[in-house]
């Protein structure tokens, strides 16, 4: 068995009987959700400085109303005057992208909607940054008429 260490990135590749296998190094979904739980709190303190370095310069946000480059998401945090409603993160996944990258899914309850939510994360310069966020609103259940 051969195994080769990547410094600074979560991975390890490891090698046996000529199969590559990625194992991580790092509880991802732990990472992963402490830096969105981050974003989720500088979005509310409309902290630019932290979105500067958490986004991806390539980053694109979807959400029900627009499709956002970098750019757009900065100039929303900036321009948006609104504090966000109290919000719970529940049922986060994560699933593996590769070596450098990795989507994490969650629910998310704001302010009476439920949305559901991925980020995919790249790992770019030492660290993860978010290169695409999408949040899409739940469907409420239609109940069959009697």
């Amino acid at each position: 068995m051969a195994a080769a260490s990547h410094p600074g990135r979560p991975w390890e590749t490891v090698i046996i009987d000529s199969r590559v296998y990625l194992l991580p190094m790092k509880d991802l979904l732990t990472v992963l959700l402490d830096i969105e739980k981050r974003a989720w709190g500088a979005a509310d303190t409309r902290d630019v400085e932290f979105y500067w370095d958490y986004l991806a310069p390539e980053a694109l946000v979807v959400t029900p109303f627009a499709v956002l480059d970098r750019d757009g998401i900065i100039r929303d945090l900036t321009e948006n005057p609104n504090e966000l409603p109290a919000y719970t993160i529940t049922d986060p996944k994560v699933v593996p992208l590769g070596e450098e990258s990795a989507v994490l899914v969650y629910t998310v309850s704001l302010g009476g909607q439920i949305l559901y939510v991925s980020t995919v994360y790249a790992w770019s310069d030492g660290r993860w940054r978010a290169a695409f966020h999408q949040r899409t609103p739940a469907s409420p259940v239609a109940t069959p008429p009697d």
